[in-house]
């Protein structure tokens, strides 16, 4: 009976034919005479193999069957034109083919950013885009002045132009620093110094994307509380999310209201328990620490 062991260890020791390395345990010989990975590249790389038919392909045919390479065969399985397949496209040596940039082109024919950037946007061409890490404050300002201004309010929308965060507030990346906020770079062009911290930049026509130089300026939470209420747009009375209470129920409460030493004595308690708030709520009321506005 022959050695079978013997004959297996004789074929392990053979070294692949393309990268002259032994067969590990978990990379053996295939095909006989490449170890597994070589193996797939050898079949892909075949010199001897004929090239799949489909225009601008050049890889070889591996799906005998259908006459064309696996790539083209999984399209055409899929019910699509192998031929407009766009990794058909050969990027090498070539730069993204948007103007202002040098990046080298991955993926067709824009570098990985502008690829990234009309995924992003909804297939949007990036030819037009309109966001870039290497600009310059001038740069900045001058896409800013060249957004028409509006001939109402005269804001300068940057919706289009620049990213909208979750905020509504323009956005862009400054000397590297992603997500700064138009608002503030605006203001701090415009003083000819950075902003104080704790500051915001407020805008007197209350536009969160308007970032024209003459709507914006620097002011404290305080201030900038106060302009909010100046306008009517603080959440206060019924507008407020957590609100059980409204005018109406307001003016009732001071009507019903009956003094007395504590809560007991007056009707605090009862009123409370009627409109579902905390006695303090009430008390609030009364003495108009809340709903000052309500007569």
């Amino acid at each position: 009976m022959a050695d079978t062991t013997a004959c297996l260890k004789a074929a392990d020791a053979t070294d692949c034919d393309v990268c002259g390395k032994p067969p590990e345990p978990g990379n053996r010989l295939k095909g006989g005479a490449h170890i597994r990975y070589c193996y797939q590249w050898r079949r892909r790389n075949n010199p001897n193999r004929p090239k799949c038919p489909t225009s601008n392909c050049g890889r070889p045919i591996l799906v005998s069957s259908a006459g064309l390479c696996d790539r083209c065969y999984q399209r055409t399985q899929r019910g699509n034109d192998p031929a407009a397949r766009p990794f058909h496209q050969s990027n090498k040596g070539k730069t993204c083919k948007v103007e202002w940039c040098t990046d080298k082109a991955t993926h067709l024919e824009w570098c990985k950013n502008c690829y990234d950037w009309s995924v992003r946007n909804g297939g949007t061409d990036p030819v037009a885009r309109q966001y870039r890490y290497n600009r310059t404050v001038e740069d900045i300002m001058a896409l800013i002045m060249s957004i028409p201004p509006d001939p109402v309010t005269g804001c300068r929308d940057a919706t289009g132009v620049f990213s909208i965060d979750a905020y509504g507030y323009a956005v862009t990346s400054v000397a590297g620093k992603a997500g700064t906020r138009l608002g503030r770079f605006v203001v701090a062009h415009t003083l000819g110094r950075p902003m104080k911290r704790a500051t915001h930049a407020c805008h007197t026509c209350d536009n969160p994307p308007c970032v024209e130089p003459t709507h914006l300026w620097e002011g404290t939470p305080a201030e900038n509380s106060r302009d909010r209420d100046a306008k009517g747009r603080g959440a206060r009375g019924e507008r407020h999310g957590r609100s059980r209470l409204n005018p109406d129920k307001v003016r009732d409460i001071r009507a019903r209201y009956l003094p007395g030493t504590n809560q007991h004595d007056s009707n605090i308690a009862v009123l409370a328990a009627e409109y579902g708030v905390k006695p303090q709520a009430i008390r609030d009321v009364i003495h108009r620490r809340t709903w000052a506005h309500v007569e």
